[in-house]
C-alpha cells in the first residue's frame, strides 16, 4: 500500500502542476462549502467510508471536519488465518485548519499546508492463543485460538502537505491528495481480560498493531474526490 501511495503521488503531481491555468481564478469559483470522500479510508487496516465537510471563506484559508465510520478490518494485511470474521467497529474524527499557497503571481491556490487533530475509537477482536488443560506444573494439553474483545483509542496530530485541484471548468468537481507526519498516542483495554497463559501469534505485522500502548508515528495519507457547492 505504501508503494501505491508513492507511485500515485509521482504520477499525479506533474499532471496537476502542468495543468494550472495561467489566468486568475475568481474568488467565487474557489470559496464556499464543499464535501469530499477519502478513498484511502476504504483500504486501511481499520477501514470504512469517510465524509468531509470543508468551508473556505477566502482563497487562502479553510476549516475542515472529516468523519469516518469504521465498519470492517482488513485482516489479510497481517496474513492471519482469519478464522474469525472481521469485526472492527468504530469511528474517526479529524478536524483540520488549512492554508492554501498563492502560487506564482498569487493566481493559483492549489497546494496547501494544514494541521489536523485526530481522534479514533475502535472495537475489535484480538486473536490470542490460549493453553488449555494441564495441571499446576505448567504443562498443557492443547492450544486454542481464541478471540477477545478489545477497545483502542488514539489521539494524534499531524502536519500535512497536499493539493486540491478542480477537474471541470465550472469548478465544482475536484480531486485532492495529501500526506503528513506527526504523532499519535494509543490506549487500549479488554472487555474481558485474557488468561495470563495466553499469547499473541508470532506475526510481526500484526503485533505492531495490537501490542503495547503509548506514542507512535502518525503518517496520514489521503486521496479524495469532492464537490464544491
Amino acid at each position: 500500500m505504501k508503494h501505491f501511495y508513492f507511485l500515485f503521488f509521482i504520477l499525479i503531481l506533474p499532471v496537476t502542476v502542468m495543468s494550472q491555468r495561467r489566468g486568475d481564478t475568481p474568488d467565487s469559483l474557489i470559496t464556499g462549502w464543499r464535501i469530499s470522500t477519502n478513498i484511502m479510508s476504504l483500504y486501511e487496516p481499520d477501514a470504512g467510508p469517510a465524509l468531509a465537510v470543508e468551508y473556505r471563506p477566502n482563497k487562502s484559508w479553510s476549516v475542515l471536519l472529516e468523519g469516518a465510520w469504521i465498519c470492517y478490518d482488513l485482516k489479510d494485511v497481517y496474513d492471519l488465518r482469519n478464522e474469525y470474521a472481521p469485526m472492527a467497529k468504530g469511528l474517526r474524527l479529524r478536524p483540520e485548519v488549512r492554508y492554501y499557497l498563492p502560487g506564482r503571481k498569487r493566481k493559483n491556490y492549489v497546494f496547501f499546508f494544514s494541521q489536523e487533530l485526530m481522534y479514533k475509537r475502535v472495537n475489535f477482536l484480538e486473536e490470542r492463543i490460549v493453553r488449555k488443560g494441564g495441571g499446576t506444573s505448567g504443562d498443557f494439553d492443547y492450544e486454542q485460538l481464541t478471540p477477545y474483545k478489545k477497545t483502542k483509542q488514539l489521539f494524534g496530530t499531524a502536519g500535512k502537505f497536499g493539493f486540491q485541484r478542480f477537474v471541470d471548468r465550472p469548478h465544482h468537481v475536484f480531486i485532492e491528495f495529501y500526506f503528513g507526519i506527526g504523532l499519535k498516542y494509543r490506549t487500549s483495554s479488554y472487555k474481558e481480560q485474557p488468561p495470563v497463559n495466553s499469547y499473541l501469534e508470532d506475526n510481526d505485522k500484526y503485533n505492531w498493531e495490537v501490542r503495547g500502548d503509548g506514542w507512535l508515528l502518525y503518517t496520514p495519507v489521503g486521496f479524495k474526490v469532492g464537490y464544491r457547492f
